[in-house]
């Protein structure tokens, strides 16, 4: 039969000497994983990308995930983008337009003299 979940059977043994087999509740365990992870193929995105509303210049935009994120930013009349890891100090990322990743509670702030078009698209 054709193994379709591309990790071995519960039958194989787990050690080379062949003496140790894995107990079923591992073999769902790490089969949840794999499952978990995109079952070996091409990744599949469930998250959408969010569109995400610049009221104000600066717009500062912070990641409230607990996971990273892409801030991607277009269009508009952006004159800086600044990154800051504290909310305090800022680096000046050098572009004005682009696609940024976040990590949980790094920050972006975006000056424009029109409003960009902002996408958070979760990774």
């Amino acid at each position: 039969m054709l193994n379709i979940t591309q990790i071995p059977s519960s039958r194989v043994p787990i050690t080379e000497d062949g003496e140790a087999l894995i107990s079923r509740e591992w073999y769902r365990f790490l089969y949840n994983l794999f499952f978990l992870n995109g079952s070996g193929g091409p990744p599949t995105y469930a998250n959408p990308a969010i569109p995400v509303i610049a009221t104000e210049s600066p717009f500062r935009y912070t990641n409230p995930n607990t996971y990273a994120v892409d801030l991607m930013v277009s269009g508009g009349g952006v004159s800086k983008l600044e990154f800051s890891r504290d909310g305090t100090t800022y680096y000046d990322t050098g572009s004005y337009y682009g696609m940024f990743t976040l990590s949980p509670s790094d920050m972006l702030r975006v000056t424009y003299t029109q409003a960009p078009i902002l996408t958070l698209i979760p990774r």
